[in-house]
């Protein structure tokens, strides 16, 4: 159950940045902590709710962006004018992708076309932004360069945020293969205004917390890919990545991972197979001599079977050995863990008419605690503390079907989604007197089931005028011990989004708007806490090619200027921006 979301798409959403158009995708759920720039936003994929982040994988063509701990993937490190399309699952993805993917998965495909194109944004609260793409193509040569430079005073004070990526790729292809080089490098300097009381929020959203802060995020990543195809149907690829990454806020923290994922994949008869490893190596370290290292080593394989013209049948399984290293100050001895998990899917695809579509899956999927959720640490200062040996892996079953049926005008979209997962690891505030400290930990704190039922539609009216909607209906409960039956925290009983749009005289008029219902707060299992708000949000648009080459689009967000927050913890809350213009000016050369 794969979205794909093309080049035209994006443009149209006149987002400005990844993370505030993963916004506008149905069944994706985007937690802003700090403005629509984008900083500390977490992904979630089929309502994990508290736990989303830490179960939806994102990839960059095919290689992970997430790291070892709990820290957001950082949308800002890929130009948004780079990417070619999205390919987002709704589905657990472990028995391909392993830990992480219970929730789903993301794929963004960066660019390889000769395209010249360049676009700059200016907008409300300072917001400033220029985002260029220059492919080339000669000989069997193909290079691109991507560039993004982002400026914004933010909608709150304190919250100002200066952000600049590039990736640059270079390929070449023969009768011996491809070969593939990519490098991208990314800068981050952001100053996050903390949390608001209730009160704080009533009186002024765009107030300072109690504990502002700034935060640097430096990193890159350099990649190789080897491509060859022997004959018909059979393929090897050789996939080697490096990354790394420094993140200063309370502390600087260093990451590095390496990867390593050999592929094969042909045809025996009527069967297509695909078998692959991904071997990998991470660890991060700070100043005070704190480290932790992670070793993953994983085998995975794909079959894929056509029975007649109208059914499909398709198995995946992957096994995954991870070994951790441990050492709290350099003073002291360190300790080891390790883990073993798997993972299997069975799939089927059948036609029923040319025009309507059914799939039915069931599937596995698991994610290892992260590194940061291996110890005890003071929960005033959170210090490390030790390591928590009794945390284990999460992991989940899910059945899923889905039924898509096109008519010349249109197509509707019937997703239905049921996990049950075992052993969520989330936080807990009292996790007792460790080492003389009263500690906070990460642990396994209940089972859970999730029900999703999703509709979509989306329809041309006439020739000018289209429309596009989603209805997502969850049932999210806790499934053991003490908060027995309670809503598992932040996630909605409904979610909505409709967009239309209407073609006049050249110009585009655009009106988006998405509801949610109120949810629990985070680490708020019991619900103690008052719940967050539902609310809903509207976004106005209007776009018009000036030229061939030229196109401009004016958005107006919040267009209500909703007084919002989309995430609170222990009665801290994190206020959304409020109305606000944005106009691009984007140019095809």
């Amino acid at each position: 159950v794969v979205d794909v979301i093309d080049r035209d798409q994006i443009d149209q959403s006149g987002a400005s940045n990844l993370a505030e158009f993963l916004d506008t995708v149905a069944g994706v759920n985007l937690s802003r902590l700090y403005g629509r720039s984008g900083v500390d936003a977490s992904l979630d994929i089929g309502y994990m709710g508290e736990s989303g982040a830490q179960n939806v994988l994102v990839l960059v063509d095919g290689q992970r962006l997430n790291a070892m701990d709990q820290s957001s993937v950082l949308f800002s490190q890929i130009p948004l004018g780079s990417v070619r399309r999205i390919e987002i699952r709704k589905a657990n993805g472990g028995s391909l992708y392993g830990d992480r993917a219970q929730g789903g998965v993301v794929n963004i495909i960066t660019r390889e076309d000769d395209a010249r194109q360049s676009s700059l944004s200016l907008g409300s609260f300072g917001a400033r932004k220029l985002d260029a793409y220059v492919g080339m193509q000669a000989e069997g040569v193909k290079a691109s360069l991507g560039w993004m430079s982002a400026r914004s005073d933010g909608y709150r004070q304190h919250s100002a945020s200066q952000q600049e990526s590039v990736q640059i790729k270079l390929s070449t292809a023969d009768d011996w293969g491809r070969l593939g080089v990519s490098a991208l490098l990314f800068a981050e300097k952001a100053q996050l205004p903390s949390y608001l009381t209730t009160s704080q929020f009533l009186e002024n959203t765009r107030a300072v917390g109690a504990f502002p802060l700034i935060s640097d995020r430096t990193g890159g990543s350099a990649g190789l890919r080897y491509d060859r195809v022997f004959g018909e149907g059979s393929a090897f690829s050789l996939d080697l990545s490096h990354r790394s990454s420094e993140d200063t806020s309370y502390s600087t923290i260093h990451h590095r991972r390496t990867v390593v994922t050999p592929e094969m994949r042909s045809k025996a008869g009527a069967w297509e197979w695909m078998l692959g490893a991904e071997w990998s190596l991470a660890d991060a370290d700070t100043r005070s001599g704190k480290q932790v290292a992670r070793r993953s080593d994983s085998i995975y394989g794909q079959v894929n079977r056509p029975l007649g013209q109208q059914l499909s049948l398709e198995a995946s399984a992957r096994v995954e050995q991870v070994g951790n290293e441990f050492q709290v100050s350099p003073l002291l001895a360190g300790s080891t863990s390790s883990a073993r998990q798997s993972a299997v899917s069975l799939a089927g695809r059948y036609a029923i008419a040319q025009n309507t579509m059914l799939r039915l899956a069931a599937l596995s999927g698991f994610r290892f605690p992260n590194a940061d959720e291996l110890y005890y640490f003071d929960r005033s200062s959170y210090e490390l503390l030790t390591i928590n040996p009794t945390v284990k892996p999460m992991q989940s079953q899910e059945w899923t079907f889905q039924m898509v049926h096109a008519v010349d005008s249109g197509q509707l979209d019937l997703h239905y989604r049921r996990i049950g997962s075992k052993d969520e690891i989330g936080y807990r505030y009292d996790c007792g007197t460790v080492d003389g400290s009263a500690a906070s930990c990460n642990t396994n704190l209940y089972d859970s089931r999730r029900e999703v039922l999703s509709l979509g539609a989306r329809w041309q009216l006439t020739s000018s005028f289209s429309v596009r909607g989603t209805l997502d209906l969850v049932q999210a409960r806790i499934n053991s011990g003490l908060d027995l039956g309670q809503r598992i925290p932040l996630t909605p009983r409904q979610a909505a989004r409709f967009s239309g749009s209407y073609v006049v005289h050249g110009y585009t008029l655009m009106a988006a708007a998405s509801y949610r219902s109120e949810m629990v707060q985070a680490s708020d299992p019991s619900a103690t806490y008052p719940k967050i708000p539902g609310r809903t949000v509207v976004d106005l648009g209007v776009s018009k090619m000036l030229s061939d080459r030229w196109m401009m689009s004016a958005w107006l967000r919040n267009a209500f200027d909703k007084r919002y927050y989309d995430f609170a913890q222990f009665d801290g809350l994190y206020p959304a921006d409020g109305r606000g213009l944005f106009l691009t000016l984007k140019a095809s050369l």
